[in-house]
């Protein structure tokens, strides 16, 4: 009852931001600035984010094998599709995690504290990415371009550093029931981890500049280190359980974030149901081409009849002992 009542609440809150910022918009202003977008562009950012969220399954087949979590690439493909769509339509934060952490465990026979964190990781070092991002944003945007060419002088220096320390600092023998072990199995683990994390900020650049190309498909004209800022900002926001998949507070956001920096409140909106549809339209691109590789690819010739005859022939006949 509760978590119906809870969904109940997001369903409504869901509905009461999106039909307020119409309201406030006018569904004039936000036909008028899809009208007047960019085809070309718009498929240049479908492409991209394709290309993103690829990457990102990349990212987390790497993590799994970290843990020894074996999967094959087009199973990780459609466990991490499912469950973003998963993340993007249904009124729960982390419905899709939560699938994606079943979806494997039953696959792999793994142990569900190991797929978990390479779920966990997955997702916090992608945040992490864009935290980075975000702040230099911030300092290139607002501050003053020195600010932020020190702190990318100084993130350069720490990634050295780090790379050259993780692999090297202690690792405690720890029995394999012990707690920790679920936070972080071995040092291997953590150098992945750290791998991944760097790898992120890639991921992360490419995710904002598919923003910047849906932006300017509608006519957004803003610096690509305000949109890393102003993405940084709605995905904290997206973070709080408030909607469904985040529709109506991502909108929200962007509005009054690219209103503040000389585009339209309509121009913000739009570039958030935009952002919205790539996700979509990436993930079922990705479940339409696994299942294309599981009908066409996967399965093995099949058998001529000599050849089943001789099957049974042998599952007939007793086996010899000794």
């Amino acid at each position: 009852m509760q978590s119906r009542a809870f969904t109940a609440v997001r369903v409504a809150v869901t509905l009461a931001i999106v039909g307020g910022l119409i309201y406030r918009l006018s569904p004039g202003e936000l036909s008028d600035v899809f009208t007047d977008s960019d085809p070309l562009l718009m498929l240049a950012a479908v492409a991209l984010m394709i290309v993103v969220q690829a990457l990102v399954v990349v990212k987390w087949m790497v993590l799994m094998r970290a843990r020894d979590v074996v999967l094959p690439l087009p199973r990780a493909l459609r466990c991490y599709c499912l469950g973003s769509l998963l993340n993007n339509v249904l009124p729960t934060a982390v419905g899709g995690d939560v699938y994606r952490i079943y979806r494997v465990q039953r696959e792999t026979t793994a142990r569900a504290a190991d797929v978990a964190m390479t779920v966990l990781y997955e997702r916090a070092t992608g945040y992490a990415a864009m935290t980075c991002l975000g702040c230099l944003g911030a300092a290139f945007y607002y501050g003053h371009a020195l600010w932020g060419l020190l702190a990318l002088a100084g993130g350069g220096v720490a990634a050295v550093l780090l790379l050259y320390v993780v692999p090297r600092a202690p690792f405690p023998a720890m029995p394999m029931d012990h707690f920790l072990r679920n936070l972080l199995a071995h040092r291997r683990e953590g150098l992945a981890v750290y791998r991944m994390t760097v790898f992120s900020l890639v991921i992360q650049a490419l995710y904002i500049s598919t923003i910047v190309l849906a932006g300017r498909a509608l006519g957004i004209d803003v610096s690509w280190w305000y949109w890393a800022f102003a993405t940084w900002l709605v995905a904290l926001a997206l973070l709080v359980p408030a909607t469904l998949g985040g529709l109506g507070v991502r909108e929200g956001g962007y509005s009054a974030l690219i209103d503040s920096a000389g585009g339209t409140a309509a121009q913000g909106a739009s570039a958030g149901f935009a952002l919205g549809l790539l996700l979509i339209v990436s993930n079922l691109i990705g479940l339409a081409l696994v299942e294309g590789y599981d009908r066409y690819f996967a399965h093995d010739a099949p058998l001529d009849e000599s050849e089943i005859a001789d099957a049974e022939r042998a599952l007939s006949t007793p086996a010899r002992t000794r």
